[in-house]
């Protein structure tokens, strides 16, 4: 080979070589480690950074579905007024004006008036030519003012105890609703905010990924020139790098939407602008699984249908009091007289008192029908609230079980990714050291870019998977696992 061909080829392939490096290089920090990246713009434009505990907050403030929830108590408020109404008596203030003409008596024979009853021939016989009473038809309209307060009272007090106790216990009940609502937009408000963060580090590999096969095309591009590498090498690079790019859309595509879920579930429209701060803390107390098991069966959804039952059975008692004997009280005072300037005259006032007894004895037998119904929507509630246990019960031993493998996988890619790191330290070492070729290094970074896929998939897992099992056990996803009573051996307990 002449001196100036072999000089020229092994400048050539240092310069390769060193480009290489530098390749790997880039590849190795274009992509942060999870974890360190502090900021994530799900959408441009936002000028304040939301953490965790803001988004959620902002979730349980104006999320349109919770604010539903808390809606319905206020309508279970007024139902609450209306079963109290049903042992109070009414009162009510009445005026009336009356005008009317009724010839009615001066028709009956007995008072003298029309045919020869004995009556008119009596009152005749007295008084002459004098009609006692008038002839119907000269009896004129006459007018009366009234005013007057009335009160009725049902008293039956089995009604009014059944009704007020139902309506309490649906208070209580819608009360169990909007705590589980709110763990339940909780949880998904975590998952949507971890999601962002995933999506944000998928992006980050893809475009570490772009950057090392860019530098590669170049490379390859340079090889080329020097004669060192074919087009087939150099049309290999240029489709790998092609392949990648939809990936990078897609990427783009999936942290934008992610932010706009996250948007909705704060009630915000999903467009608008929206950072968040990378804060991800990973729990691995050890848990107490039968306990969990029993804080499943008393979470707030489950409460919520147990509390159903106590109110149907109130809901029978209040029907079975239908047929029971009540109290009925009536009475009115008031004033009456021919012109509203008489009502305050003396002697023109009235009034009227009743108490009476009513004892039913049939009623189409509406009350039985009622009660029939009521009785069998108590034994299905019975049966929906045994089957609703049972699947709480899988679904906690689902998640613990889960959450012990996402746990394993979580530290079992923590440590591939040191390793695959220490790979490809050495690798690249031994591309200094004119050990190996660019493809082998290639391979370690293409090990490495799996295991950081891994790393974040793994994280992300056990983030949701822990949201996940505290709403579960009927416990707020903020929560930390260590505050739950007994859950976590030494643990500090704490609040749902």
């Amino acid at each position: 080979m002449p001196r100036g061909t072999g000089g020229r080829a092994t400048g050539a392939a240092l310069f390769v070589a060193a480009g290489l490096v530098l390749a790997i290089m880039t590849g190795a920090t274009a992509g942060e480690e999870p974890g360190t990246v502090f900021t994530v713009v799900a959408r441009p434009g936002a000028t304040e950074v939301l953490d965790l505990r803001a988004c959620v907050d902002s979730a349980l403030a104006h999320n349109e579905t919770l604010q539903a929830e808390r809606l319905r108590r206020r309508e279970l408020d007024g139902k609450r007024f209306q079963a109290l109404s049903t042992g109070l008596p009414t009162i009510d203030l009445t005026g009336e004006w009356t005008r009317g003409r009724d010839p009615s008596f001066a028709l009956d024979e007995t008072f003298g008036g029309g045919g020869d009853g004995l009556g008119s021939a009596y009152l005749d016989s007295l008084f002459g030519d004098f009609e006692f009473l008038p002839a119907p038809e000269a009896i004129p309209a006459q007018t009366f003012w009234r005013t007057s307060a009335n009160l009725h009272w049902d008293i039956n007090p089995l009604k009014v105890i059944g009704a007020v106790g139902a309506a309490n216990l649906g208070v209580k009940q819608q009360d169990l609703a909007i705590l589980a609502a709110e763990h339940l937009t909780c949880e998904q408000t975590v998952a949507a905010y971890h999601e962002i963060i995933l999506a944000a580090e998928r992006l980050a590999a893809v475009e570490a990924e772009i950057a090392n096969q860019q530098e590669f095309l170049t490379i390859q591009k340079m090889r080329l020139e020097l004669g060192l590498a074919t087009r087939l090498d150099t049309l290999q690079a240029s489709v790998a790098l092609a392949n990648t790019r939809p990936r990078l859309r897609r990427a783009r595509q999936g942290l934008g939407n992610s932010g706009a879920r996250l948007n909705a579930l704060m009630g915000r429209p999903p467009e608008d602008p929206l950072t968040i701060g990378n804060h991800q803390e990973i729990e691995n107390d050890p848990i107490d699984r039968d306990l969990a098991v029993e804080l499943a069966l008393r979470r707030p959804d489950l409460e919520k249908v147990g509390v159903m039952t106590d109110l149907l059975r109130r809901n029978r008692s209040a029907q079975k009091a239908d047929m029971r004997p009540y109290l009925t009280v009536d009475g009115a005072y008031g004033f009456v007289g021919r012109r509203p300037g008489e009502l305050d005259h003396t002697g023109h006032d009235f009034w009227r008192a009743s108490v009476a007894v009513t004892v039913p004895l049939f009623d189409g037998l509406l009350t039985k029908g009622l009660v029939r119904e009521t009785e069998a929507s108590i034994r299905r509630t019975e049966a929906e609230l045994s089957g609703l246990k049972r699947q709480a019960r899988v679904e906690v031993l689902e998640l613990l079980t889960n959450l012990d493998a996402a746990r394993v996988n979580l530290q079992a890619a923590s440590l591939n990714l040191d390793r695959s790191e220490e790979v490809l330290q050495e690798m690249k070492l031994q591309l200094r050291l004119g050990k190996c070729d660019y493809l082998a290094v290639l391979e370690a970074e293409a090990n490495r870019s799996l295991a950081r896929s891994n790393l974040i998939e793994a994280r992300f897992e056990v983030l949701t998977l822990t949201a996940s099992l505290k709403r579960a056990i009927g416990y707020s996803p903020m929560v930390p696992l260590a505050e739950i009573v007994g859950l976590v051996p030494g643990g500090t307990g704490g609040e749902k």
